[in-house]
């Protein structure tokens, strides 16, 4: 007998994701492939919106009220590739971290991130479904690109809005370009190593920062530490959604942007790694 109906394919695990990063449900888009639950979130027996650990376990992070704890790692090797990477990541979205709206049109960029340490370098890398147009502006200004800012401050948690001179904000677009900046003026970072691959609008970053990089001579035991991923077509920037802002207006106000209070522009807003 020959039953007549429309029928949908299934699209199988480890088949492209579409061009907004999007996979049919249950699957989620991971390094721009459907897969099933083998995404790894923060928490080594939990689940995120990205999936579950369970398949694939990984070293815990503590993560706690705007700090968190970066675990100790054999260092991977810095190349854009994050299925080696063996900590288990924090999850980003609009709809449960802080954002800038620069007119993202309810687009705004998503994802998870990770860092990590060992005896001499901290480790970050960053998942991001980006919002194509993905861009290609040209240093400096490649934070108007699908970018993650990482900001870092060498000292701790600063009380004051202003940069440090241990402090910077590190942007890594899309296409592995790289900038740094502290109060808003370009400056360069000795020994540090960044790779980025994508694939559709799913891109992936990786850095390896030195105390050097930071002009130090050791790390202390905590970092100020904030990261974004930022939305632009290129031209414009649209948007940033940021893992956290720990003050505000009317006690945090940016020196550069009096109506803003974000990490770009006062360093008390980033939040604490510890290492």
């Amino acid at each position: 007998m020959l039953v007549g109906g429309c029928y949908a394919p299934q699209l199988p695990e480890g088949a492209p994701c579409t061009s907004n990063g999007a996979c049919p449900a249950p699957l989620t888009c991971s390094v721009g492939h459907c897969v099933s639950n083998a995404i790894r979130d923060a928490l080594a027996d939990g689940t995120s919106g990205l999936g579950s650990d369970a398949a694939r376990p990984c070293t815990p992070i503590t993560v706690g009220s705007a700090q968190l704890t970066a675990p100790t790692i054999q260092a991977p090797v810095i190349d854009g590739d994050l299925s080696d990477w063996p900590t288990c990541f924090v999850t980003i979205d609009a709809s449960a971290n802080p954002t800038r709206d620069l007119g993202a049109n309810g687009m705004f960029p998503s994802g998870r991130f990770s860092i990590a340490r060992d005896a001499s370098h901290v480790f970050v890398a960053a998942e991001v479904i980006g919002v194509p147009p993905l861009g290609m502006q040209p240093p400096p200004s490649v934070y108007l690109n699908n970018s993650v800012s990482v900001y870092v401050d060498g000292a701790g948690h600063s009380t004051m809005a202003t940069y440090g001179p241990h402090a910077a904000q590190i942007v890594v677009d899309h296409a592995n370009q790289v900038q740094a900046f502290r109060d808003g003026n370009t400056i360069t970072l000795p020994n540090m190593v960044t790779a980025a691959k994508t694939n559709q609008a799913t891109y992936t970053i990786e850095m390896q920062l030195a105390p050097s990089s930071l002009f130090l001579s050791s790390f202390g035991a905590t970092l100020g530490f904030d990261i974004g991923f930022e939305g632009g077509d290129g031209t414009t920037q649209t948007s940033e959604v940021l893992w956290v802002e720990t003050c505000g207006p009317p006690d945090c106000v940016c020196t550069m942007a009096s109506a803003v209070s974000a990490p770009y522009c006062d360093a008390r807003e980033f939040g604490v790694a510890a290492l």
